[in-house]
């Protein structure tokens, strides 16, 4: 019984945190390994910016994320999509806990080594 609640759980928070639309996941997460904002908008884009300057680095939207898929199981909810423009698969993953830390892997595609790290919410 406990595992359906908290599958309907994860549901519920696919569907409201990690939409297409993203209306539900809003706010700007900091990477302070390589100085970066992670920011997901009401308005459909994940834009990527220095957190030193502001100055966007990449926008991911509707037109550039290709194979968005969002996953809810034990372990939290993630969100995945690749970026053929930046040549990566970047995945995003809130766990199960109260901490509102992301994890994000990114796979670049001329390397097998990924980049991965806990992102904190601003």
């Amino acid at each position: 019984m406990k595992k359906l609640f908290i599958m309907v759980i994860l549901a519920v928070m696919a569907t409201g945190l990690f939409a297409l639309d993203l209306g539900g996941i809003k706010g700007t997460w900091k990477d302070a390994k390589w100085d970066a904002d992670w920011t997901f908008s009401a308005d459909g884009h994940i834009v990527l910016s220095l957190s030193s300057t502001g100055e966007t680095i990449y926008d991911f939207n509707d037109s550039t994320i290709q194979n968005f898929k969002v996953d809810a199981g034990t372990k939290g909810v993630t969100i995945s999509f690749y970026c053929k423009d930046t040549e990566r698969a970047y995945k995003f993953t809130k766990g199960v806990s109260l901490s509102s830390d992301l994890d994000m892997v990114i796979n670049p595609d001329w390397t097998d080594e990924d980049y991965a790290v806990s992102i904190k919410l601003k």
